[in-house]
């Protein structure tokens, strides 16, 4: 008997949360070099240079512990630099 994977897909929270502004909060991740990888939910034009954005924001995960941050910025420093090459 054969089992199938899914590959390259993340587990997606069950958790629906709503905006001060009434609309569905998007899951975001975070690329800061303070929270690396971090997911959090905010205002669904979140960075998208939207006028006046809604100031919805929580964290979905806890903050990493250093030892973490420090092998994540190190694997994102070697991928951007093969995507240099």
């Amino acid at each position: 008997m054969m089992r199938k994977r899914r590959r390259g897909k993340m587990n997606t929270p069950e958790v629906i949360l709503m905006c001060y502004c009434g609309n569905l909060a998007k899951l975001n991740t975070s690329w800061s070099n303070d929270n690396l990888g971090r997911r959090f939910f905010g205002f669904k034009k979140f960075g998208n240079g939207f006028r006046k954005p809604c100031p919805f924001f929580t964290w979905f995960n806890p903050p990493l512990m250093p030892c973490s941050q420090i092998v994540l910025l190190g694997l994102l420093k070697k991928v951007r630099t093969l995507e240099d090459a």
